[in-house]
C-alpha cells in the first residue's frame, strides 16, 4: 500500500467535493459542509506530510497499477508517473497546507462561506499536487491542462461581468501558449533522443540542454514573467479563498517545472538575457506590490515578482534558491491574502509570514541568498532592489488597517489563528526537514544580501515619508507599457478582425449566390490539390 501513498491525498481531495455535490443533491438544506471540506483537508495533510519518509519514490501509473501491459513506445514513449522527491514532496506540503488554511481562515469570512468555493478549492488543490508531483513532462503538461480547464470553468461562474471574462479568456491563452512551448520541447527533446538512443526518455532527471531553454520560455510564460505580463490572477470578483487558491495552484505548477530545471541552469548563451528579462520583471512587479492599494490588488505583482527571483535562480542553476523562494510565494503570499480579519495579537503571525521570504539566517527562505551567489552583477543588483519593495510592501499591508476579529464565538477565535499560523509553521517545516539531500545551508557571512534587502527597504520608508506620491501620470505610463495589456489588445484586435471576415464569408455564403461560390471555392481547392500531388 505504502506505493501507491502518493495517489490518496489526490484521491481524497477529489472525492470530497463529490461527496458534497451529492449530498448538496440529496439534502439541499444541510448545514455542515464546511467541516466536511475541513475534515477532508485535515486527512489530506498528514498523508502528504508522511510521503517524505519514502522518498525518493515513483509510481507509474498506465503500466503497472492499472496492471496493463506495455503499450507500444511508437504511440506511448513513457508513462504518466508519479514522483516524490525533496523538490515535489516540498511543493505538494506548501499547496495541501494552503488548501487546509482556507478552510479553517474561511470560519472568520461569513459572509463569503460558499460550499461550492470550499469544493472547488479542494478540487483544484488536487490537481495541482497531481502536477507538482509528476514524475516526467507529459504528466506535467497533463496536469497543466486539467489545472487550466478547471480554472476556466470555475471564473467563467464565478465572474460575471464579459469585460473581466475576456481578460480570463486571455490569460487562459497564455497559459496555453506556455503548454504548447513546452510540447514543443518535448517533440525537440523525442526527437534528440530517439537519434541518440532507440528509447527516447524525458523524464525531469534526463532534460538535455537543447530543450531547456524551451521549458524556461514554457514556465515563464505561463507565470507572466517572459514576457512580462500581468493577466486576470482572481481579482476582487472572487473570494478571499478561492480567489487565493486559484492564483497559488496555477504558479505552483509551473514553479516546480523551474526547480526541476535548476539542476542544471540555463545554456550560457541565454544566462544574461533571462536573467536581464527577470530583473525588470522582478523591479516592476516590486514598485506595484509596494504601492498596490491592498494586498487583494496586488496579488498578481507579488505572484510575478517572485516568480521572477525564482526563474533567476532556475537560470543560475541555483535549485535550493528557486525552490525557496517558490514556496516562500506560496506560504507568506497565502498567509496575507487569508489575513483578512485583523487583530493586534494577530500581528506576531503576520510577522512570521514576513520573515518567511526575508532570507534573514535560520528562516525558510534562507537557501533563497544563493541567488547572489558570485559572480555577483548589475541584474543581482535589480533582484536586491526588487526583494527590498516586496518587504516594504509586505509589512504595508500588514500594517493596514483592517475589520477586527471582533463579535464572533470563541471557537472561531481558536480556527481562525491556527489557520493562519499552519502556514508559516510549514515553511519552517520544509526548510529544515525537506530540503534537498546533501544541501548546505549559506554561511552567515554569505546572508549579507537579506540583511543589504532590509537597509534599501528602511531607505525607501523614508524616503516614501518624504515623497509620498510618485507622479501618477509616469506610474500609468509605466504600467501601460509593461503590463502588455497593449500586446493583449492587439491579440484581441485581430481576433475580432478574423471573426467579422469569417461573418462576412458565411454571409456571402448564404445568400442567393451562395452555391455559385461554393462551387467556385471547390474548383480552386481541387486545383490546388492537383497542383501539390504532382
Amino acid at each position: 500500500m505504502s506505493r501507491y501513498l502518493p495517489l490518496f491525498p489526490i484521491l481524497l481531495l477529489l472525492f470530497v467535493p463529490l461527496l458534497m455535490l451529492a449530498i448538496r443533491l440529496a439534502r439541499p438544506r444541510f448545514a455542515y459542509f464546511w467541516l466536511v471540506a475541513a475534515l477532508g483537508a485535515l486527512l489530506a495533510w498528514p498523508m502528504v506530510l508522511f510521503t517524505r519518509t519514502y522518498i525518493p519514490h515513483s509510481l507509474l501509473l498506465v503500466t503497472e497499477p492499472l496492471g496493463r501491459t506495455p503499450l507500444p513506445a511508437e504511440f506511448f514513449p513513457m508513462s504518466p508517473a508519479l514522483l516524490v522527491d525533496p523538490i515535489s514532496w516540498s511543493y505538494a506540503m506548501a499547496l495541501v497546507t494552503l488548501a487546509l488554511a482556507v478552510i479553517l481562515t474561511d470560519v472568520a469570512r461569513a459572509a463569503d462561506a460558499d460550499w461550492m468555493a470550499w469544493a472547488g478549492s479542494l478540487a483544484i488543490t488536487a490537481l495541482g499536487l497531481f502536477a507538482v508531483l509528476s514524475g516526467n513532462l507529459l504528466t506535467l503538461l497533463l496536469g497543466w491542462t486539467a489545472i487550466d480547464l478547471a480554472e476556466l470553468a470555475i471564473l467563467q461562474i464565478e465572474v460575471p461581468q464579459s469585460s473581466t471574462r475576456e481578460q480570463i479568456i486571455l490569460a487562459f491563452s497564455a497559459r496555453l501558449a506556455g503548454s504548447v512551448l513546452a510540447v514543443i520541447g518535448v517533440v525537440i527533446g523525442a526527437g534528440l533522443a530517439a537519434i541518440s538512443t532507440p528509447s527516447p526518455s524525458l523524464t525531469f532527471t534526463t532534460i538535455s540542454p537543447q530543450i531547456r531553454v524551451y521549458l524556461l520560455l514554457a514556465a515563464g510564460l505561463r507565470l507572466g514573467v517572459l514576457p512580462m505580463h500581468t493577466p486576470f490572477l482572481g481579482g476582487r470578483e472572487l473570494r478571499r479563498g478561492l480567489g487565493t487558491v486559484l492564483c497559488m495552484v496555477p504558479a505552483a505548477s509551473s514553479l516546480i517545472l523551474l526547480a526541476r530545471i535548476a539542476s542544471a541552469g540555463a545554456p550560457a548563451r541565454w544566462g544574461p538575457l533571462l536573467l536581464g528579462l527577470a530583473g525588470l520583471a522582478a523591479l516592476y512587479a516590486g514598485v506595484y506590490w509596494a504601492s498596490a492599494r491592498d494586498e487583494l490588488d496586488g496579488r498578481r505583482f507579488w505572484i510575478l515578482g517572485m516568480a521572477a527571483l525564482s526563474l533567476a535562480a532556475a537560470a543560475r542553476a541555483q535549485m535550493e534558491a528557486s525552490l525557496a523562494l517558490g514556496i516562500a510565494l506560496l506560504l507568506s503570499g497565502g498567509l496575507l491574502f487569508l489575513f483578512s480579519a485583523r487583530h493586534r495579537w494577530l500581528l506576531p503571525i503576520a510577522g512570521l509570514g514576513l520573515l518567511g521570504f526575508s532570507g534573514l539566517p535560520y528562516t525558510p527562505a534562507w537557501q533563497a541568498m544563493r541567488l547572489y551567489a558570485p559572480p555577483f552583477g548589475v541584474w543581482e543588483f535589480l533582484f536586491l532592489i526588487a526583494q527590498a519593495l516586496f518587504l516594504v510592501g509586505y509589512a504595508r499591508h500588514v500594517l493596514r488597517p483592517e475589520p477586527q476579529l471582533t463579535g464572533v464565538e470563541r471557537w472561531v477565535w481558536v480556527i481562525y489563528p491556527w489557520g493562519l499560523i499552519l502556514l508559516p509553521l510549514t515553511g519552517f517545516l520544509i526548510a529544515w526537514w525537506g530540503r534537498l539531500s546533501g544541501a548546505q545551508f549559506p554561511t552567515l557571512a554569505s546572508s549579507w544580501p537579506s540583511l543589504v534587502a532590509m537597509g534599501i527597504a528602511l531607505i525607501l520608508v523614508v524616503l516614501a515619508q518624504r515623497i509620498p506620491r510618485l507622479p501618477v501620470r509616469l506610474v500609468s505610463s509605466l504600467h501601460s507599457v509593461f503590463s502588455f495589456s497593449w500586446l493583449y489588445q492587439l491579440f484581441w484586435g485581430v481576433y475580432r478582425l478574423v471573426g467579422r471576415f469569417l461573418a462576412l464569408i458565411n454571409l456571402i455564403l448564404e445568400g442567393e449566390g451562395g452555391i455559385l461560390w461554393t462551387i467556385l471555392l471547390l474548383t480552386l481547392l481541387l486545383s490546388l490539390l492537383g497542383q501539390f500531388s504532382q
